[in-house]
């Protein structure tokens, strides 16, 4: 679909109190990435790593479980940046 331009210029500034505040003074704030069940298991997995012997199969695949929560926060995160900045 093509998009037509309206002309208008609107400018951008990131921040640490809302994360986008527009020139028009619409503020814009990025949801949780993780659900509360996912940061809860993220946190356990964490825990979990942290007992376990390095360098053992359980270890790794606890890795990949958290790495795969982390990847999940990532992609909503540039979800939420694509279409908020379209």
């Amino acid at each position: 679909m093509e998009r037509e331009s309206t002309g208008e210029i609107v400018g951008l500034d990131m921040g640490v109190t809302h994360t986008v505040a527009t020139s028009k003074g619409k503020f814009l704030d990025m949801p949780k990435l993780l659900t509360k069940g996912e940061r809860q298991r993220k946190r356990r997995l964490q825990r979990k790593l942290a007992r376990q012997t390095k360098g053992s199969n359980r270890r790794n695949a606890t890795k990949l479980a958290i790495a795969k929560l982390s990847a999940k926060g990532t992609d909503r995160r540039k979800d939420w940046i694509e279409w908020t900045t379209t």
